[in-house]
């Protein structure tokens, strides 16, 4: 006799042999032992998994002759031997691929309509019934709503989204899941016993996690590497299966947490000299560095690795944090379907590693902060704070812009204040022509206008006033209710002053029906806060430590000193 491949001779017979299928057997189960088998089921799911072989089980239940129905199939019985030999008369398998046209499903409804010769149903597997033309299905809907009550209709899809909703409202949908690889691993085992294969437990494992999901891709995997070798290792497997050599995703690894550029050159030359598939280098270099985070997150969780895997993990795992791995995997991920697609996938991948090396020199923020804090004996955030507190922001002055320095008096902040409460303190401000100011108002809301219109529409309820060096917001009556929410983003007025290169004191006034001012908003900050901030030790060790800028200075009150 010839010989039988594992994915065949192990093909499952009984509902029980069905792996990882628990869901889907329940329903046929109970629906046999019940009596309410629907006239037509669609098996989706991926390939691999057990659909057509579950299409046949059902077929050796419905016509079973044993009289215990929880055995059913008994898989003895003559009915259920001619099935496994596939000879039986009233199971008809259709190929929808080699068979999609309107005729052949003409044929079908013609046939549909004699008995069974042997047993009590004909059975109807149609397999990869997604591959019917659109006007196949049409004429298949009311033979499906309707078959002889003797016809059962399996249709086993791996795309079910390509069956027309027509046709899937008319069935029972089972769906089959993906086979967890330990459930895999298991059946594997359970083989190379009765088969007599020396395999170690890692090998295993690792057939098992390339079937991805496929109980029949893992059989036909195992059934080559027999044909390799005898005692078969995890070196052996991954010789077949393309995948890399341990060594090398740990040099990688470790030239880019530490930043090593040269190295990734070099290496990669290496490997394209030699014929590496870079798609399958960097599947293998992400499943490693999941691996040495999940080793990192729980030491105590068991993964299936070689002893070499976990002793360069070992390595590894105390030269970089979570934060890093995670940051090198989210752009190794990214990068994946580049180097597939890629007519260039070398120079994608080099690319993709020498910018991840430049993330070498990243930290934990907290750890930084510590850093800094052991080093100042003070937090810095607490500092700053101190050190700064109660001291106004000396705003940024265009130098293209001709002003003279004079003392002035700062106005009060609000009306209800006592005279005692005024201060005698004096800021300097900056003397600009009044008529340039005005000039330029025009312009100021117009940028506005494309920044914020809600904010340009309410400055438009107010009455304009120019001073030298001073544009006034006057609100008056009931525009008032618009004088907070301006006062809110007077930045915003500064944002766009600054870029047009005037410099000028905002105040927003709000005036009661009397006349009388209810208060004011003085947003000209003075003084050299920005420079004692920038000029700081924390800052600057901070600056250094991060390699950053500063681009913005916000109070720790929001600006309300």
């Amino acid at each position: 006799m010839a010989y039988l491949g594992l994915a065949r001779k192990y093909r499952p017979q009984k509902f029980s042999d069905l792996t990882g299928q628990e869901i889907v057997v329940k329903i046929l189960q109970n629906s046999l032992q019940a009596g309410k088998i629907a006239h037509a089921y669609v098996f989706s799911g991926p390939k691999g998994v057990g659909k057509t072989s579950t299409a046949r089980i059902l077929a050796k239940a419905l016509n079973c002759a044993d009289a215990n129905i929880k055995n059913r199939p008994c898989d003895e019985c003559s009915f259920c031997i001619a099935v496994k030999q596939g000879h039986a008369m009233n199971v008809i398998e259709i190929d929808a691929a080699s068979h999609t046209s309107v005729e052949n499903i003409r044929d079908l409804r013609e046939n549909v309509r004699y008995a069974s010769a042997e047993g009590l149903y004909k059975v109807y597997i149609i397999d990869e019934a997604h591959m019917l033309s659109q006007a196949a299905f049409n004429a298949f809907l009311k033979t499906l709503e309707e078959p002889p009550p003797h016809v059962v209709f399996v249709l086993a899809t791996t795309e079910p989204r390509k069956i027309p909703i027509t046709v899937l409202s008319r069935c029972q949908h089972l769906q089959f899941r993906r086979i967890p690889i330990n459930l895999i691993k298991e059946r594997l085992k359970y083989v190379c016993q009765n088969e007599g294969i020396q395999i170690t437990e890692e090998a295993l494992h690792a057939v098992a996690a390339s079937a991805e999901g496929s109980m029949r891709d893992a059989l036909t995997l195992l059934d080559q590497i027999t044909a390799y070798s005898e005692s078969i290792s995890l070196e052996d497997v991954n010789l077949l299966i393309g995948g890399t050599d341990i060594k090398v995703l740990h040099e990688i690894a470790e030239s880019l947490i530490e930043g090593d550029r040269e190295k990734i050159v070099l290496k990669i030359e290496e490997l394209n000299d030699i014929g590496t598939d870079f798609k399958i280098l960097m599947r293998d270099l992400i499943n490693f560095f999941r691996n040495l985070l999940i080793i990192k997150i729980t030491p105590k969780l068991k993964l299936y690795l070689s002893e070499a895997e976990v002793e360069f993990i070992q390595k590894l795992k105390s030269k970089t944090s979570e934060e890093h791995i995670l940051l090198l995997l989210k752009e190794l991920i990214n990068a994946e379907f580049a180097v597939k697609t890629s007519l260039f996938p070398r120079i994608i991948f080099e690319i993709t590693l020498l910018k991840l090396s430049m993330l070498s020199r990243f930290k934990n923020i907290d750890l930084a902060i510590q850093e800094i804090s052991s080093a100042s004996g003070e937090n810095p955030i607490q500092a700053l704070t101190s050190e700064n507190d109660n001291k106004p922001i000396e705003p940024e002055f265009s130098q293209n812009i001709n002003y003279q320095k004079e003392k002035i008096q700062e106005p009060s902040a609000t009306s209800n204040q006592s005279p005692t409460a005024t201060s005698e303190s004096q800021t300097i401000v900056y003397q600009i022509d009044k008529t340039s100011i005005k000039e330029r108002w025009s312009q100021i809301l117009e940028q506005l206008e494309d920044r914020n219109h809600i904010l340009t529409a309410k400055i438009k309820q107010a009455e304009i006033n120019f001073e030298d060096n001073e544009i006034q917001l006057i609100y008056s009556g009931g525009s008032t209710v618009f004088a907070d929410f301006v006062k809110e983003r007077v930045a915003e007025i500064y944002d766009v002053m600054k870029n047009i290169g005037l410099n000028a004191k905002i105040t927003v006034i709000e005036r009661k029906n009397n006349g009388t001012e209810a208060g004011n908003l003085n947003l000209n900050n003075g003084s050299n806060y920005r420079e004692r901030i920038i000029d700081n030790e924390l800052v600057k060790k901070a600056l250094q430590l991060f390699d950053g800028r500063i681009f913005n200075i916000t109070p720790k009150n929001g600006g309300k000193r």
